[in-house]
């Protein structure tokens, strides 16, 4: 594993210090990929790192810590420098990576048209099913293990690729909890 330059380090603590923030003890609390086509944001490109100012963060890190009034976004080496912890944080980023490597190969998956108007996939031997709402006001849901859902981040389930989206979040979950 490569090191992370005592210069880089000393610039970190420098940004923290100014800040009156604390310089150890943070954690992770989510972690988030900005490049996520169904991210919220209309603007979504690659993220400047609170700490360091780098332009070029795709995997988002937010860190915690108890005695500090807000959180702070920063990038996979940042966020080893300010918890202690480096092989964590790019344990994290790696786990972010491959979950998008996934999420790309699925999306390029076909879904089989049912007869009843529904569509299925097989992904990760669990059967996936599509359907649209009955109730005439338009919408999708999303069947998988038995459970279904009809809202997706706070909202209706409006069209099928949100759908295919949705679906691939019951069988693949966002890494690290709550979505930024």
């Amino acid at each position: 594993m490569e090191s992370v330059s005592e210069a880089y380090k000393a610039r970190c603590i420098k940004r923290l210090n100014e800040w009156s923030a604390p310089l150890s003890d943070w954690r992770c609390i989510y972690t988030y990929d900005v490049m996520d086509e169904d991210n919220e944001r209309e603007d979504a490109g690659l993220f400047i790192c609170e700490l360091c100012d780098c332009p070029q963060v795709r995997y988002v890190h937010v860190m915690f810590h108890e005695h500090y009034f807000e959180e702070i976004h920063v990038g996979c080496i940042c966020a080893g420098i300010m918890e202690g912890d480096m092989l964590a944080a790019k344990a994290r980023e790696r786990e972010m990576k491959n979950r998008a490597k996934r999420k790309a190969n699925y999306l390029k998956r076909e879904w089989q048209w049912r007869a009843n108007g529904n569509r299925t996939l097989k992904y990760k031997n669990r059967r996936l099913t599509i359907m649209p709402s009955r109730s005439g006001n338009g919408g999708y849901g999303v069947v998988c293990d038995g459970r279904s859902i009809w809202n997706y981040k706070g909202k209706r389930i409006a069209n099928q690729p949100e759908a295919i989206r949705a679906a691939f979040d019951l069988v693949d979950p966002p890494i690290g909890g709550r979505r930024a």
